[in-house]
This record gives structure tokens, sequence and C-alpha cells, in this order.
């Protein structure tokens, strides 16, 4: 991870991986959840897709890639496919705090025709969106977040009704050591596994070592830049929802807070080191 040259094949890979996505969903080779509008590519499930798109990006945001914002184009355009709500407020975070980050430096610097652009940019981007949504006709409720607050039960309420974690608001004494990860929910009646959040890790595996896993993911993500703060609330704070701990990419995320936050120097000191390795054998 500390050698530059790796780091530019990674943001090659990321790049192909949100092109092959397009790419079989122009084709229509791709695969809907059980027949239904929710579009899942080659991944079994529309939020597993949507997470992988979403973390792929973040990886070129955190590679600080120059054409991240032409990704975006594509990140989005596949996640409304999917119709994950969690996933598309993701994408908002993540470009929303990205994008005050830049108008702050500019304005810092007097950049005002930089700040002009970067909203031109913003609005010739909107207007695409649109003419695009127009176009492939998107039916906002397919996301599902009308139907989330359509009845009498409350916010949270709602949300735990809709990421099954009931069978935790019923039997909370597994928070102490930890309730095991796997479909076991039919014990209590409930026929649906809990979905992967915060909470369903915590309630898996018990209180101690999930503070174990957050004291990790703390000791990597601790001296971030402010380049990479948008990342890491988006991925973080939309694990609320959903935590794909199950992809390469959330750890690869967690670990490359450790090298993308460092200067250019570093990694030439890093090439250098690895130089004068490869002079010793």
């Amino acid at each position: 991870m500390y050698n530059k040259p790796w780091l530019n094949a990674l943001g090659l890979v990321c790049k192909m991986n949100l092109l092959i996505q397009l790419a079989i969903y122009l084709l229509h080779k791709g695969s809907y959840w059980e027949g239904t509008y929710r579009y899942m590519g080659t991944y079994t499930d529309p939020n597993q897709l949507g997470f992988a798109i979403i973390s792929t990006l973040s990886i070129l945001f955190l590679l600080r890639d120059k054409w991240k914002y032409l990704f975006v184009l594509v990140a989005g355009f596949i996640i409304l496919q999917t119709s994950s709500s969690g996933m598309l407020i993701a994408l908002l975070i993540l470009v929303s705090l990205d994008g005050m980050i830049m108008l702050k430096r500019a304005m810092d610097n007097g950049g005002i025709s930089y700040t002009v652009v970067f909203i031109t940019i913003l609005g010739i981007g909107g207007v695409i969106a649109l003419i695009m949504l127009d176009i492939i006709h998107i039916d906002w409720d397919h996301f599902r977040v009308s139907d989330k607050l359509s009845n009498n039960n409350s916010v949270l309420q709602n949300f735990i009704n809709d990421r099954a974690l009931n069978v935790a608001q019923e039997h909370p004494e597994y928070f102490l050591f930890g309730y095991g990860e796997g479909f076991q929910f039919p014990r209590y009646g409930h026929s649906e596994e809990m979905h992967s959040t915060w909470i369903s890790l915590c309630y898996y595996y018990g209180v101690l070592p999930f503070c174990v896993l957050l004291a990790w993911i703390y000791m990597n993500v601790r001296r971030i830049k402010l380049d990479m703060v948008p990342v890491y609330c988006a991925i973080f704070l939309e694990a609320f929802t959903l935590v794909n701990h199950r992809q390469a990419s959330f750890w690869m995320i967690i670990l490359l807070a450790n090298v993308c936050g460092q200067d250019d120097s570093a990694y030439e000191y890093n090439d250098e080191l690895e130089i004068e390795e490869n002079k010793s054998v």
C-alpha cells in the first residue's frame, strides 16, 4: 500500500470495475432482484452491488484521482438502478462534503474563477442528470423511503423493522455475549436474517469484541486529512443502514487511511526505500 505505482494500479482497477458494471447494464446482461425493478448486475443482491459501487468510488476519492467526478456520474447512474436509498444517501454525502471542501479551499486561496468553474460543472452535471432521469424514467417510489415512513410506527421502529433487527429488540441480552453470525433467526420465529449494520455487528459478537473492532478502526483513521473526511463520513454513516463487511473494499478503505493521507514526498521516500532494497537484494 505504501508504493505509489501500486496505488495507481489500484485506481485503474477501480475505474475498470465501474465501467464494466456500466457496460453490463447497458448490454442488458445483468440480473434483477427476484424479478423486481431492483438491478443487481453481477451480484446476488442490489445492496451488494450498490455498496460495491460506492466503495469503489470512495477508493478513487482516497487516491485523489483527477477523473473521480466523471466516475461519480457512472456510480450515480448504477446506484439509481439498484433503488438503494442508503447508497444514494452515501453518494450525496460523499459528493456534497467533498464539494464543500473544494469550495472552501478555492475561497481561501482567492480562486474565485475555480469556484465559478466548479459550480458551472455541478450545474451542467445536474442538468444532465435530470435529462438522464427523464430518459430512463426513474420511479422515485422504488427507493421505498415513503413506504418505510408511511405507517404509524416511530422512525426508530420503522428502521428496526426494515433492517430485520426485531430479534435484537426482543432479546437484547445477546448484546453482552453475542448472538452468533448466521441464519439462526427462525429459532425465535423470525424468517429473515438481520441486515448487516453497526447494530447487528455488535449483536453478533457482543459488546467487547465490537469495541475491539471500533478501536482498530480508530487506530487506522485517526490521522486522516480533511480531503479524506467525506469518504469516511459517507461509508461509516451509511453503515448504520448497511455495512457490507463481506466485501474486501470495506476493509481496504479503512486500511488506506494510513497511506492515502500522506504527502507526495512520503510516497517518494517509500519508493526510494524500495529501490534501495532491490539493489541490496
